[in-house]
């Protein structure tokens, strides 16, 4: 009996010893945790650590740095961590020349700003003005005066809005005239395409370098008939055949047709 008794108080102890350890070590993390969101409140608030003192900003070319700083609502002295990031981000993005926009924290104290500009890369001469576009076929601008970018110009009604991308009254997937330009560019070079000319039942009308206009069908194979005129091209020069003023035309058939001084006011 007295036996029993010894080792249920010898239990009884160490249980009494686990709860003792267990209160200390809790009271222990507690007190951790209490101490460091007071040096964390008090660095965030009451010391000057973590408050703003720049907005750097790269990207950008169209828009300047004060004003892109500006439209954030971004104010130099505010906690870093107070910046809403994403609003910021959507504010930038409305912007008609920015594309995209990145807004990151760069501790302790600034804010990076990356911004993606769109390019002004084409123009449409269209009603006496000429309507600036990016890559996409994004409308950036309207100017009164010609650039040196590429134009585009149109035989059927273009409907446009800033922001918004270009239409063109009889062409169904805007896209292909952007791809056969880009393809045009990739292929033979930035100089070989001088114009291009948006003509109605999904058809363009490219000119070229040689003096030599290409008509495709924006519903058929690009490359193919793009390589193919090209071909012609190529064929006739080291035949010492004229090209110039002439046409290559893929919506008369399966086959190009060859026009000879080719004239746009008395066959389009």
């Amino acid at each position: 009996m007295a036996k029993q008794r010894k080792k249920q108080m010898r239990k009884r102890s160490r249980k009494k010893r686990k709860v003792s350890k267990l209160f200390i070590s809790t009271a222990a993390f507690f007190t951790a945790a209490v101490v460091v969101v007071y040096c964390i409140y008090y660095v965030y608030f009451k010391t000057p650590y973590l408050d703003l003192i720049a907005i750097d900003i790269i990207g950008n070319e169209f828009y300047d740095n004060e004003y892109l700083k500006k439209i954030s609502g971004i104010e130099i002295g505010e906690k870093i961590f107070s910046i809403d990031r994403s609003s910021i981000k959507e504010i930038l993005e409305k912007e008609i020349y920015i594309k995209e926009a990145r807004v990151l924290y760069e501790l302790p104290n600034r804010v990076y700003i990356e911004v993606d500009e769109r390019k002004e890369k084409y123009q449409i001469a269209y009603n006496n003005e000429f309507i600036c576009l990016d890559d996409n076929g994004i409308v950036l601008n309207k100017y009164s005066e010609k650039s040196d970018l590429l134009t585009i110009e149109s035989l059927t009604d273009v409907i446009y809005n800033i922001g918004d991308r270009i239409e063109f009254k009889g062409i169904d997937d805007i896209n292909a005239v952007f791809d056969a330009l880009e393809y045009c560019k990739t292929e033979f070079g930035s100089e070989t395409v001088t114009k291009i000319t948006v003509a109605e039942e999904n058809s363009v009308i490219i000119d070229t370098e040689y003096d030599t206009k290409i008509r495709i069908n924006l519903k058929n194979d690009l490359k193919y008939q793009i390589n193919f005129a090209m071909e012609i091209i190529n064929d006739r020069l080291n035949n010492n055949l004229t090209v110039a003023s002439d046409l290559i035309d893929f919506t008369k058939g399966d086959s190009p047709v060859y026009i000879e001084d080719f004239q746009m006011e008395d066959n389009i």
